[in-house]
């Protein structure tokens, strides 16, 4: 049972069989550690915005396939949020104004849909360690249609780009990008033994069930993985490309291309692009689910309105045999 002393707050654990008595700035912060403990989830350490998201990161999103892009949207989140903020402080009206600086920057409301639900994601979890409540928060309306995707004549300027730097590893990351559909996190995570036979298998977390998919290993794909092989000798061959460098080689291609202020000119715009290939050369949208790993065909159906609209197909099957 939590306890004040002197100018502190002091709680009462036993974590395998050994009594421990941490104090705490607040009694909030000590019953929220008593709690954690008693539940057999991450210790708290404290309840303010910064030091809770990262003592709970690889508990709330270790499972993920990609925690980097999460890890992006937290660093997104703690210039518009103090690292002393108190989560009990994090309310509707605090996260409209947060919203509402995000806006300034020019961001989109995709990008700040995105930022809020690793926010809400996080609420809930200190929700159910019952630190705070998480407060309903309004998603902003994202206009239909808008996912950026390459141009064929900006897919040449982009290979001849890195090429002609000399960027070889990044430019290897684009071409797996864009002719696999895969997520960023996806290449730079990609091992050895996941690649043969002409396929690779990625994997990824529905809930706490791994799934996974074979995608065609062709073309500019299939070329950049034996370059990277041939560079690295690590396990993880993209690996030898510090996320961030590529990042800011990418940055450089936008600048390049006179589109800094493009703020859907991101490499996930690779994945759209692969996808909407798919479905504007008539690939059903089941067949593209699997290609791209979506989880459900709501997701896929964003791209329906790229379907070839000619039903002199359906029409021939209908009067085959």
């Amino acid at each position: 049972m939590a306890r004040q002393r002197g100018q502190k707050y002091q709680a009462d654990v036993v974590i395998d069989g050994v009594r421990k008595r941490p104090s705490f700035a607040t009694l909030a912060e000590a019953e929220a550690y008593e709690r954690a403990v008693e539940k057999g989830l991450p210790e708290v350490g404290a309840t303010t915005f910064k030091k809770f998201h990262e003592t709970h990161f690889a508990f709330i999103w270790g499972d993920n396939g990609a925690p980097q892009a999460t890890q992006y949207g937290l660093d997104a989140l703690d210039q518009f949020i103090p690292a002393s903020k108190p989560l009990s402080e994090i309310n509707s009206g605090f996260i409209m104004g947060v919203v509402s600086e995000m806006k300034k920057t020019g961001v989109s409301n995709a990008t700040i849909n995105r930022r809020l639900s690793v926010l809400s994601k996080l609420l809930k979890h200190a929700e159910k360690m019952e630190i705070t409540r998480r407060p309903p928060m309004d998603f902003l309306k994202e206009a239909e249609g808008r996912d950026r995707v390459l141009s064929r004549s900006e897919e040449a300027k982009m290979f001849q780009f890195f090429d002609h730097m000399g960027l070889t590893l990044s430019g290897a990351v684009v071409r797996f990008l864009l002719y696999t559909g895969c997520r960023l996190g996806e290449v730079f995570s990609l091992t050895r033994d996941r690649v043969h036979d002409g396929r690779v298998t990625f994997h990824y977390t529905v809930t706490k069930t791994s799934k996974t998919r074979l995608v065609p290993l062709i073309g500019p794909a299939k070329e950049a993985w034996e370059t990277v092989c041939k560079l690295s000798d690590l396990e993880k061959p993209f690996a030898l490309l510090p996320r961030d460098t590529f990042r800011d080689h990418w940055n450089r291609f936008r600048g390049h291309m006179g589109l800094l202020e493009d703020d859907q000119f991101v490499p996930h715009m690779l994945r759209h692009t692969c996808a909407s290939r798919l479905v504007s050369k008539g690939i059903q949208l089941p067949q593209v689910m699997l290609w791209m790993g979506h989880r459900n065909i709501q997701t896929t159906m964003r791209y329906s309105h790229l379907a070839p609209k000619d039903l002199d197909g359906a029409a021939k099957a209908l009067m085959e045999a």
